[in-house]
């Protein structure tokens, strides 16, 4: 569709261009200014950070088994994929607490440093090694 070379030279389609961009951003104002704003995620209580770090010691176990089985032989793989399991767990966790996903992480990091860790728990990461192949 072309423009006629008046209607183009009109004094008329620069004011409807920014009339609709005026329109759009009061919109858009309007909309900002009326939004509800979300709750701010509530703090763990020390009983509740306790037994979060607990509840979740007592889960590490059985990730790192599913972990060795999906990956036998690659312990990096191994490490990502327990920290997967952990990071859903904590999501869920934290959704369902109503509390942010860095207080669960946190609760977990004063469990592990409330005790030594021993196997199979692990406090540090796998060296990363490249594969010789990638499928």
């Amino acid at each position: 569709m072309a423009f006629s070379p008046s209607l183009l030279r009109s004094k008329w389609l620069p004011r409807v261009g920014w009339g609709a961009c005026a329109a759009a951003f009061a919109v858009a104002l309007v909309r900002a200014v009326s939004a509800s704003h979300p709750v701010p995620p509530r703090h763990l209580s020390e009983a509740e950070r306790a037994t979060v770090g607990r509840l979740c010691a007592a889960e590490e176990p059985r990730w790192r088994l599913s972990t060795m089985h999906r990956f036998p032989g690659d312990h990096w793989s191994q490490d990502d994929d327990f920290h997967a399991s952990e990071r859903g767990w904590a999501l869920e966790l934290s959704r369902r607490e109503g509390v942010s996903p860095t207080e669960v992480f946190r609760a977990i990091d004063a469990e592990l440093h409330t005790q030594p860790v021993v196997p199979p728990r692990k406090a540090g990461a796998s060296p990363s090694k490249p594969r010789p192949f990638y499928d």
